[in-house]
């Protein structure tokens, strides 16, 4: 009897530390699953066919990649504002009594915007019928006086770069000049050499998802640098941003990175680079001298989706998702030879008796 009484109190201890472990790495991933901090808002006017705003009207903002769902209701003058809107495309239901209901489809919002939508208008009519449109891109920044640029992730994904340092985009954004002269691979220091409207190197700021991303002791490194399958757009703020971007006055760069979708989604990629693919120089060749070592291999992959069990936990796939990515860089290259001077060996033994200059002059000692 005894000896059961220990055997159950041992299984019941097994279990409630298996519940608890369970629980510490359930809250461990809750913590590593916020919402990014960098977000952005939509905004619009409904009006109705005398162009006067439609008041109460319900608006509902549907990301159409993940399927998350915001309702907010129209004020005394037809205004609507969603505020902190992750960056994605959006669908816009609008519904509003003795009115047709509006879909708005493909609004696009990037990271840092204040997205307006203008003036939309309800047509009279029952709330069963109803007008799709498809949203047109914004040509210009009407809500704030801020100058930004953005890379996005098409250009991520389709614009070929030699080292995968995708701080060699930023120079497709006016007012910024990339000094780096080669990009070979990605480093702590690939921020640097990058200058926004002609401030100093030191002085831009550079975030993830709204988190601080530099080397605090000296602004000129990073902690880490995302890889490019991870980073779903680049936003470049270049001046009159508002304060909250504020820490350093050369400018903002930040990078959103990618979150799953109701999808499953992933990538796989290798990139190799050797001596033997490129060709030996003019003067190498005339003394005979072969190519140096020149290897770069990059190889990496992507996964991302939702996080469900069918017919029992986020069976709509709306709820909960994941992403994740890694990449690996392996190097071997020759960077070249350096001269220096070393003492002989009669130098070693302090005899300076042979120690001559280019011109033959014995060298001095004091």
């Amino acid at each position: 009897m005894e000896s059961q009484m220990i055997c159950r109190i041992g299984a019941w201890i097994v279990k409630t530390t298996m519940w608890v472990a369970g629980l510490c790495v359930l809250f461990s991933l809750a913590s590593l699953c916020w919402p990014q901090g960098v977000s952005s808002s939509v905004n619009g006017v409904l009006l109705d066919p005398s162009s006067s705003g439609v008041a109460g009207a319900s608006c509902k903002l549907v990301n159409q990649g993940t399927g998350a769902t915001r309702t907010v209701n129209s004020g005394p003058d037809g205004r609507f504002t969603f505020p902190i809107v992750l960056a994605g495309t959006y669908t816009l239901h609008v519904e509003a009594t003795g009115f047709k209901v509006l879909e708005l489809k493909d609004i696009v919002v990037t990271s840092q915007e204040v997205r307006t939508l203008g003036n939309l208008s309800l047509q009279v009519g029952e709330v069963r019928e109803s007008v799709s449109v498809t949203a047109e891109a914004a040509a210009l920044q009407l809500a704030t006086a801020e100058r930004s640029g953005l890379v996005t992730g098409t250009q991520l994904n389709d614009l070929a770069l030699k080292g995968r340092d995708f701080f060699a985009l930023l120079q497709t954004i006016p007012g910024v000049v990339d000094t780096q002269k080669s990009r070979e691979a990605t480093t702590n220091s690939s921020n640097a050499g990058v200058f926004i409207n002609g401030t100093r190197d030191n002085q831009k700021s550079f975030t993830v998802d709204g988190m601080v991303d530099h080397d605090t002791h000296s602004n000129g490194s990073m902690a880490f640098l995302p890889n490019m399958d991870s980073v779903a757009e680049i936003r470049i703020l270049t001046s009159n941003y508002q304060a909250e971007y504020g820490r350093n006055s050369g400018g903002a760069i930040t990078a959103i990175t990618k979150s799953g979708t109701t999808e499953f989604h992933g990538s796989a990629y290798n990139f190799y680079r050797h001596e033997s693919l490129n060709a030996n120089n003019f003067f190498n060749n005339r003394s005979a001298t072969p190519k140096q070592p020149y290897r770069y291999r990059i190889s990496g992959y992507s996964i991302g989706g939702p996080v469900y069990i069918p017919g029992k936990f986020n069976k709509d796939k709306s709820r909960l998702f994941f992403f994740w990515s890694q990449e690996y860089t392996g190097v071997k290259r020759d960077f070249g030879t350096r001269f220096a001077n070393t003492p002989t060996e009669l130098e070693r033994n302090g005899d300076y008796s042979q120690s001559f200059d280019v011109n033959g002059a014995l060298i001095r000692i004091t």
